[in-house]
């Protein structure tokens, strides 16, 4: 079997940048769901900071000790963390739990500005448990995990739920303070996604009550929008939306 390590945080410093981002994964994902828009972004003068969520990456039962509160304190870790750098300018970024938690930084925190990718306005027990058995079977797979093993781990699932909750009711919170976003932002999803979050678009598009916002809809792109076929469309248009609030 092949040991598995905790993926490690990603820092693109750019020495002439005076704006940096703040780029947050998805649910079962990982910074690589982010990686490739990170170093778009750092090539054309942004510093970037994906951190990793807390057992992201690891077998199913370490992911299990963790919850939404863990990785909001994870995203707020990382906007401090910049802020420390001395960056004054910062804007979040994220994909489906990733665009969650720039939500609500955006709506306690002071962002320069944020982009969310594929984010949903509510979620489900069954969808958040099918994520969690689809990642122990490909986590097993990728380490060699006998059956009774991926088995075992699968069945801890179900003492999971009083979590998935909290992750239902911060998705829930999210969406009821969409009013204090005051910052710029820009709302994408995939064509090629559920429909659902074309929905969720439109929904925080028309919950946030300044004018600075705008919503896209990518033909090409399914639910991880920062990879595929749609993905070049994707990064051009980021960069075009944060260059025009400089």
């Amino acid at each position: 079997m092949i040991n598995v390590k905790a993926p490690n945080s990603l820092f693109l410093e750019q020495q002439e940048a005076s704006h940096a981002i703040l780029l947050l994964h998805s649910f079962t994902g990982t910074i690589r769901d982010v990686k490739l828009l990170a170093n778009k972004l750092h090539k054309v003068g942004y510093t970037c900071y994906v951190p990793a969520y807390e057992g992201h990456g690891l077998l199913l039962e370490d992911l299990l000790e963790y919850n939404t509160d863990d990785w909001l304190k994870t995203a707020q870790a990382g906007y401090r963390f910049l802020q420390e750098q001395g960056y004054q300018q910062i804007s979040v970024c994220g994909v489906s739990l990733g665009g969650i938690l720039s939500l609500k930084l955006a709506e306690t925190t002071d962002v320069h500005s944020v982009v969310v990718m594929s984010t949903p306005f509510s979620k489900d027990d069954a969808g958040l448990e099918a994520r969690l058995t689809y990642y122990c079977q490909r986590m097993g797979d990728l380490v060699g995990l006998s059956e009774e093993e991926v088995t075992r781990q699968l069945t801890m699932i179900e003492s999971y739920h009083a979590q998935l909750q909290k992750f239902k009711l911060l998705v829930d919170e999210v969406m009821a303070n969409l009013e204090d976003i005051t910052a710029p932002i820009a709302i994408k999803y995939g064509e090629q996604d559920e429909q659902s979050y074309a929905k969720s678009a439109n929904y925080i598009y028309e919950h946030i009550k300044h004018n600075d916002k705008e919503i896209s809809g990518y033909p090409h792109s399914k639910h991880l929008m920062t990879h595929g076929e749609g993905r070049p469309d994707v990064e051009r248009d980021i960069i075009a939306f944060l260059e025009d609030y400089e």
